[in-house]
C-alpha cells in the first residue's frame, strides 16, 4: 500500500520513538517531538507504540490515497477532511482509493501525527525510520516529504485487516475518540530539575529562571527553543567541558538567554547546564509553539520521577481503552 504527497504542508516527516544507542557515535536520538500523541496514533489503527507516523508542524500535509487505508491524526488540535467530510482527530479513520486527506493548519498545539495501519515501510537506519536531515538517513530519503513522494505502508495485521474491512463497510463514523486530555495554559508551566551547572549561576539568575516568565523565539526548532527573558549570568567566566546532552537540557549561552534542547538536539555540548526538564513535561514543551510564554517551576528528583509513572500509567489506561474500542468494532 502506499499514499501520494499532494501537499507537504510545514516540515511533515516520517519519525518514530527515536534512535537510542548511538550518541557516543554522534548520532543523534531524534524522534518524534510528543511521544504520547504518535503512540496514541498508532494505538488507534492497531499498530504497535513505535510504527513510524508522519509528524507535521503548524500546517499538516494533503495527501492521496492509492489503496484502501486505515488512519488516525492525534497531537495538534485541526479540522482534517477526507474529500470534503470532516473526520476529527483521535478516532480510526478509512480511506478509499482516490480519496484525498487534507489536514490544514492547526488552532492549538503546534506538532500534529498521522498513523497508518502497518506503519511507514520506508527503509530503516540504525534500527529507527526516523528522519535525520542533517545526515540525510532515515525517514524519507533522508528528508522531509515533498509534493509527488509516493511513500509506501506496510503490511497489515489480521486484527487490522479485520478492522479496516469493518470499517469501511460501515455507513457512520466512528462515534467515540481518544485524547489525551491536554491543556495548553498560557503561560505554559514547565517543571524543572537543577542540573550539574546550577550552582554557577549567580543567585540573581537562579531567582530570575524560577521567577519569570521566558518566551520561545522564532530561532527555534526541532533541535532547540532558544528562549527570551531575563538573562542568566554564570558567577565568574569559566570553561566548561563538552559533556553528553540531553532532551530537556536547558543550556546558557554566553549571551544569557536559555536554550532548550529538543528531540534532534546534538550529542554534546560546551555550554553550562542550569536545569533540566521533567521527563513528564516533554511532550507538552513539544507543542509549544514560537511566541509562547513559559514558567518554570522546581521539581525534586523523586517527584519527577513519581509524576512520570503516572503519567505512563495514564497512557496504559488508554491504551487499554482503544484497544478495548477497536476490538468492539470487529465482534
Amino acid at each position: 500500500m502506499s499514499f501520494t504527497v499532494i501537499n507537504k504542508g510545514f516540515s511533515a516527516a516520517i519519525q518514530d520513538l527515536g534512535r537510542p544507542g548511538y550518541q557516543r557515535f554522534g548520532v543523534i536520538v531524534g524522534g518524534v517531538m510528543d511521544a504520547p500523541s504518535a503512540k496514541l496514533a498508532n494505538w488507534l489503527v492497531g499498530n504497535n507504540r513505535g510504527a513510524a507516523v508522519i509528524e507535521f508542524s503548524y500546517l499538516g500535509p494533503a495527501v492521496r490515497f492509492e489503496q484502501e487505508t486505515l488512519f488516525a491524526i492525534t497531537g495538534a488540535l485541526c479540522q482534517p477532511r477526507l474529500d470534503e467530510r470532516a473526520i476529527g482527530c483521535g478516532r480510526p479513520v478509512v480511506a478509499h482509493p482516490g480519496q484525498i486527506l487534507q489536514v490544514g493548519g492547526v488552532s492549538s498545539g503546534s506538532r500534529g501525527y498521522i498513523a497508518f495501519a502497518g506503519g511507514m515501510d520506508t527503509p530503516p537506519w540504525l534500527g529507527s525510520r526516523s528522519t535525520y536531515e542533517r545526515a540525510g538517513q532515515g525517514g524519507w530519503h533522508g528528508r522531509s516529504l515533498r509534493e509527488q513522494d509516493s511513500v509506501p505502508v506496510g503490511r497489515l495485521t489480521d486484527f487490522q485487516q479485520r478492522l479496516l474491512h469493518k470499517l469501511a463497510a460501515s455507513t457512520t463514523d466512528c462515534n467515540w475518540f481518544a485524547s489525551l486530555r491536554r491543556a495548553y495554559k498560557r503561560p505554559a508551566v514547565i517543571r524543572v530539575m537543577r542540573d550539574v551547572h546550577w550552582p554557577l549561576f549567580t543567585e540573581q539568575s537562579r531567582t530570575a529562571f524560577l521567577e519569570t516568565d521566558y518566551q520561545v523565539t522564532r530561532a527555534s526548532d526541532r533541535m532547540g527553543y532558544r528562549l527570551e527573558g531575563m538573562s542568566i549570568q554564570l558567577q565568574q567566566k569559566r570553561d566548561i567541558y563538552s559533556e553528553a546532552v540531553a532532551f530537556g537540557s536547558i543550556q546558557v549561552p554566553p549571551n544569557g538567554q536559555p536554550i532548550i534542547l529538543m528531540a534532534d538536539h546534538q550529542s554534546t555540548g560546551g555550554y553550562p547546564r542550569i536545569a533540566h526538564v521533567a521527563a513528564v513535561d516533554l511532550p507538552l514543551l513539544g507543542q509549544l509553539p514560537p511566541g509562547s510564554r513559559m514558567h518554570f517551576c522546581e521539581l525534586a528528583v523523586d517527584q519527577a520521577e513519581r509524576l512520570l509513572l503516572e503519567q505512563m500509567e495514564e497512557l496504559d489506561g488508554l491504551q487499554k481503552y482503544v484497544r478495548k474500542k477497536l476490538t468492539l468494532l470487529i465482534e
